[in-house]
């Protein structure tokens, strides 16, 4: 399932210190996952090669895979819920325009945009609360933290700060911006709240009808 940091002892020798260990999922006959994250052991390399028959490269190898794996879902789940979940208690009107406005061909299809809504961050939370392969990672709108989304003329982003939690900080921070847009790249600069940068930077290039109810919905938070 993955690559794990948080255990460091061997369920199957009893081994402890391990700088890491590899989290193992029952499967069915078919090959399917059968069971839940408690039913997921921790090995140490040599242990899980020995219970899966297989060379120590190959389990660290699919191991990494699928961590790798787990890191990307983890990064569109913090997308979703930067997006989403300001707009989550927003009137259905507003909610559906900011869905179809990014899922336009699901406009005429019956597909629900509150609906819609709610399943992708049930989704997305589930995705962050999994402690399979490490503790559960931050997914309210309370974790959300500030950033300088910095644009080029022709609206490419230049640069992602995390924006200080120090006024002076802030200030020094937003002049330097201010000097940098007007000096270097001539372009604009917008403040979105998200989970990541990553995310900051989806909530910057949205709409602005979503990035209304992210400044409204941190302001709310935050009051």
């Amino acid at each position: 399932m993955g690559v794990v940091d948080d255990f460091d002892t061997c369920d199957c020798c009893g081994r402890r210190g391990l700088k890491r260990t590899v989290a193992l999922m029952p499967l069915d006959a078919e090959g399917n996952e059968d069971g839940t994250a408690e039913d997921v052991v921790y090995y140490g390399t040599s242990c899980a090669a020995a219970a899966l028959g297989w060379k120590q490269g190959k389990v660290a190898d699919t191991a990494c895979a699928a961590q790798a794996k787990r890191d990307q879902q983890d990064a569109y789940a913090r997308w979703m819920i930067s997006i989403y979940a300001p707009v989550e208690f927003a009137p259905v009107r507003d909610q559906a325009r900011i869905y179809y406005r990014r899922n336009p061909r699901s406009r005429h299809t019956g597909v629900k945009a509150t609906e819609e809504v709610a399943e992708l961050l049930a989704t997305a939370r589930a995705t962050l609360a999994d402690t399979t392969t490490g503790a559960a990672r931050p997914s309210r709108i309370e974790d959300f933290r500030r950033y300088l989304v910095i644009f080029t003329r022709d609206e490419r982003i230049y640069r992602v700060l995390r924006v200080p939690d120090d006024t002076a900080e802030r200030q020094e921070q937003a002049a330097a911006a201010a000097a940098r847009r007007a000096d270097q790249i001539r372009g604009s600069v917008r403040v979105v709240a998200a989970l990541d940068a990553e995310s900051a930077r989806e909530v910057a290039y949205a709409d602005d009808l979503t990035r209304e109810w992210n400044e409204k919905t941190w302001q709310a938070a935050h009051a």
